[in-house]
Parts: structure tokens; sequence; C-alpha cells
């Protein structure tokens, strides 16, 4: 029953910090005259904070030193994206399917791999 709430909490966060990139994003090209990929950068980087504080205290309840978890959570979120950009690549350019199906098939294949390696190696 653990395993299934922190994995529910670890989609809920991952919901939230989607949603801070993108309220991130959308208040710097609306109010600022920065270009879209610098916001898509630094919207990236406060939501990789808040998902990095969430799991941390609330999804894993981890006391272990941030500053030794922070590389391996970057690390794990990098491994997410890969195998995202691979799995698009492959329904897209191996399969010729839409990327919808591409997209689809990440969302429900990226995060238990993300969720495990920040279970059993970032905030072990």
């Amino acid at each position: 029953m653990e395993l299934v709430r922190s994995f529910l909490r670890f989609a809920l966060v991952g919901a939230t910090a989607t949603a801070v990139h993108a309220a991130v994003f959308a208040l710097l090209v609306e109010t600022t005259p920065i270009d879209p990929v610098a916001a898509t950068v630094v919207a990236f980087v406060v939501a990789f904070a808040c998902g990095f504080v969430l799991n941390r205290r609330w999804t894993f309840d981890s006391r272990a030193d941030p500053m030794a978890q922070l590389p391996r959570y970057l690390a794990a979120q990098l491994a997410g994206l890969g195998l995202s950009a691979a799995i698009m690549a492959y329904a897209v350019h191996a399969r010729d399917w839409s990327p919808y199906v591409g997209l689809a098939l990440s969302i429900v294949m990226v995060p238990p791999v993300t969720y495990a390696l920040a279970r059993w190696w970032v905030f072990r």
C-alpha cells in the first residue's frame, strides 16, 4: 500500500511541476520580452526545483543530504527525458504512428521508470 501511495504522490508532484513549468513559461512570455526558448529554460529550472523539493519532502520523506540527492535527481529526470524521446522516435520514425501515440506511450511508460529511480536510487 505504501508503494501505491508514494507512486500517486509522485504522479501528483509531476502534474504540479508540469503546471508550474507552464505557468512560469506563460508568465514570462506574456509579460516580458524574453525569447520563448530562454523562457522554457527558466520554466524548466523552476519546475525542476519544485519537483525536487516536493518529491524529497512529501513523496519520499527523505532526510538525507539534498546536495547528494540533487545530481541523482537530475540524472533520473534526464533518463526519463531520454526514454521519452526514444519512445517518440520509435513511434514516429520506426512505426510511422501519430506523435500522439508516442506521447501516450511515454505517459504510460516513463513515470514508472522515473519513480523507480527516485524511490530506490535518488531518495533511498
